[in-house]
C-alpha cells in the first residue's frame, strides 16, 4: 500500500499461508475449471497437495511452487494460484481506493467552487476599482487572498492524493519472476528409483539365499 512510509498489504508470512486456506484454493480451481472436490478428481487432489508458498528471506517475495500432470497443467495451476492471490489482495486494496477516489471527487467540487468565487470576488474588486469605492475594494481584496490560499491548499491536497492514487495502481501484488516449468518431471525420477530397487534388490537377493541356505543345511542335517 503506497502509505509514507510504503507498507505490504500484508505480511509476506501471512501471504505465503494464505496458499494453505481453501478459500484461496477454490478461487484458483474455479479459475481453470476443476472441481473443488479433490475425492472426485485426481488434478484437484495434486494442485491442494502440492500448493506450497514460501516467504523470501529478507524481501518482500513469495515463492510459490503447485504440481501438475503435465508441463500446461503446472503452469496453469501456478498461474491460476498467483491471480487468486492477486485477487484477494485487490479486494482488501478496495475500501481506500474508494476512499481515495471519494477524496479525489471532493477535491474537485471545493475546487470549482473557490475558482468560482475567485472569479466573483476578481469581478467584483475590478468593478470597484471603476467606481473609486473603496471599502468593497478592502474587503474584495481580503477575500480573494483567502481564496488564493485555499486554491494553494486544494492544489496541494489534489496532488498528494493524485500521486497516492497513481501508486496504488502501480504498487500491485503481481507475479515477479516468470513462471518456470522443467522440461523433466520432478517425480518420479529415474535415478532415485534405480537406487532404491538396487538396494530393496540386494535386500530381498540376501534374504532369499540366506533363506534358500539354511533350508539346504535343514536338508542335509
Amino acid at each position: 500500500m503506497p502509505i509514507n512510509p510504503t507498507t505490504l498489504i500484508e505480511p509476506t508470512a501471512q501471504a505465503a499461508e494464505r496458499f494453505k486456506q481453501r478459500q484461496l484454493q477454490d478461487q484458483a480451481l474455479t479459475a481453470i475449471g476443476l472441481p473443488l472436490n479433490e475425492d472426485s478428481d485426481d488434478r484437484t487432489r495434486l494442485f491442494r497437495k502440492t500448493l506450497k508458498a514460501t516467504p523470501g528471506k529478507n524481501t518482500d517475495f513469495v515463492d510459490i511452487s503447485v504440481a501438475g500432470f503435465s508441463q500446461e497443467d503446472a503452469k496453469n495451476n501456478l498461474n491460476s494460484a498467483v491471480q487468486a492471490l492477486v485477487n484477494t489482495h485487490k479486494t482488501r486494496l478496495a475500501p481506500m481506493v474508494k476512499n481515495l477516489n471519494d477524496r479525489l471527487e471532493a477535491n474537485t467540487r471545493e475546487m470549482l467552487q473557490a475558482t468560482t468565487e475567485k472569479a466573483r470576488m476578481e469581478a467584483t474588486l475590478k468593478n470597484a476599482a471603476s467606481t473609486a469605492r473603496f471599502e468593497p475594494s478592502v474587503v474584495a481584496i481580503n477575500v480573494l487572498a483567502k481564496q488564493d490560499d485555499l486554491i494553494r491548499s486544494l492544489t496541494t491536497e489534489q496532488a498528494a492524493l493524485v500521486d497516492l492514487r497513481t501508486k496504488t495502481d502501480s504498487f500491485p501484488t503481481m507475479l515477479i519472476d516468470a513462471i518456470f516449468v522443467p522440461v523433466k518431471p520432478y517425480f518420479p525420477k529415474l535415478s532415485m528409483f534405480l537406487t532404491i530397487g538396487l538396494i530393496l534388490g540386494a535386500i530381498i537377493g540376501a534374504a532369499v539365499a540366506l533363506f534358500l541356505d539354511r533350508n539346504r543345511l535343514k536338508a542335509s542335517s
